[in-house]
């Protein structure tokens, strides 16, 4: 009886040893890479010399190429909401909006003083008129400020002696962008001759209230709505594009964090407080492995690719894909939208730590750090030793 409890104790530590269920901070590198799901597709690849420079090489989605190529072309013709001044130069001796003044001033008698007569400002209606005293209404919408002042001189050459007249925009609400979200000041934004881009609007609202790492830039236009990371917006020239009238351009907090988890000093989640985080970094940040248990030849970080970034990536070097326990297909990647991938990296190797400095986080990436294969034989060890002290503890007391 006692001979066959102990094969069955054995029986049963070796099973729990083989179904996993043994106890521990970090899977090792065969449970990390399974998946029971035969619908979820899954790529593990080897970080070699062309992965790494294909990931080097991949920039993140940027705004549609018809918003790269648009081309603003500052249109200063008047329209209605936009605000005027309107300024009248009479010569002297005339009195139409000028009374006279004392001789002191003019040297002469009834003469008025050649100045400018400055009217109320005229904010331009709906149907496209304002009110000019001894006019009447103009039509001035459509018209450039020199063409309305003409219209305006033209009415006025009847009612006083070589008018001249001077139309300036104060307000053009036809040529504004709308800037708001995390920035020091929101408000409607008006555009120059000289064409604003995106980060103009963000400087003219006062800059992002914290750390432009932490920000993302959501430009609405029409009825197309992309975010962009502030930080993309400022290095990448290309994505730093022309605002157009009517844009609704607006900062917002989307904090960037990464995950490093498994055989490590310090699980933990980890701001991105800086641009860009090596690999090499954020291992260095979680202390690195434990000595004991880590496996070092197993690194791993889990991601999802867009679809034309993936098909590079399994495309460029064949050998670095594994098929043992996923999918590797590669057709119809392009309707996928983004791919989960797992990307593996050997420490225990003199390139693994070139690839680790050349391979770049992204926002809610996740590193695991596999436990050793040895490590998981240890704990089964110990568990036999724990559990056969306790029946040699039993049967001993059995025998008293």
């Amino acid at each position: 009886m006692t001979l066959f409890l102990r094969i069955l104790l054995c029986s049963f530590l070796l099973s729990l040893a083989a179904c996993d269920a043994l106890p521990g901070v970090a899977p090792t590198a065969t449970q990390l890479i399974r998946t029971k799901d035969e619908n979820w597709d899954v790529y593990v690849v080897k970080v070699t010399s062309l992965v790494s420079r294909t990931l080097a090489s991949y920039r993140p989605e940027s705004f549609p190429a018809a918003f790269r190529a648009s081309k603003y072309t500052p249109n200063v013709a008047l329209k209605p909401g936009d605000l005027i001044g309107v300024t009248v130069y009479e010569t002297a001796g005339s009195t139409l909006f000028q009374g006279t003044v004392p001789p002191m001033l003019t040297g002469t008698p009834g003469m008025a003083a050649p100045q400018a007569s400055t009217l109320p400002l005229q904010l331009i209606e709906s149907d496209g008129k304002v009110t000019v005293p001894y006019v009447g209404r103009v039509s001035v919408a459509g018209r450039t400020p020199s063409q309305a002042a003409a219209l305006i001189q033209e009415g006025l050459a009847s009612q006083t002696v070589r008018p001249q007249v001077v139309v300036s925009l104060v307000s053009n609400a036809a040529n504004t962008i709308s800037v708001g979200g995390e920035v020091n000041r929101s408000g409607l934004m008006p555009l120059t001759l000289r064409g604003e881009k995106l980060l103009d609007a963000v400087a003219w609202a006062g800059g992002p209230k914290s750390s432009a790492i932490q920000m993302d830039l959501r430009l609405m236009r029409g009825r197309e709505v992309f975010s962009v990371p502030l930080t993309q917006v400022m290095s990448v020239p290309e994505d730093n594009i022309l605002a157009q009238p009517n844009d609704n351009i607006s900062l917002v907090f989307n904090p960037k964090t990464f995950l490093v988890m498994g055989a490590t000093q310090k699980v933990n989640q980890y701001p991105f407080d800086v641009e860009s985080i090596t690999l090499a970094e954020a291992l260095a940040r979680a202390g690195g492995g434990v000595e004991t248990i880590t496996n070092l030849a197993a690194i791993y970080l889990f991601r999802y690719e867009p679809a034309p970034l993936a098909r590079k990536v399994l495309t460029v070097d064949h050998q670095a894909v594994d098929t043992r326990y996923v999918s590797s297909r590669v057709d119809g990647l392009e309707a996928a939208g983004t791919i989960p991938f797992i990307y593996r990296i050997d420490l225990t190797q003199a390139d693994g730590y070139f690839f680790a400095q050349q391979v770049q986080l992204r926002n809610k990436d996740i590193v695991v750090l596999a436990t050793a294969e040895a490590a998981q034989f240890l704990k089964l060890m110990q568990v036999i030793r724990a559990v056969s002290g306790t029946y040699y503890d039993l049967t001993r007391s059995t025998n008293y």
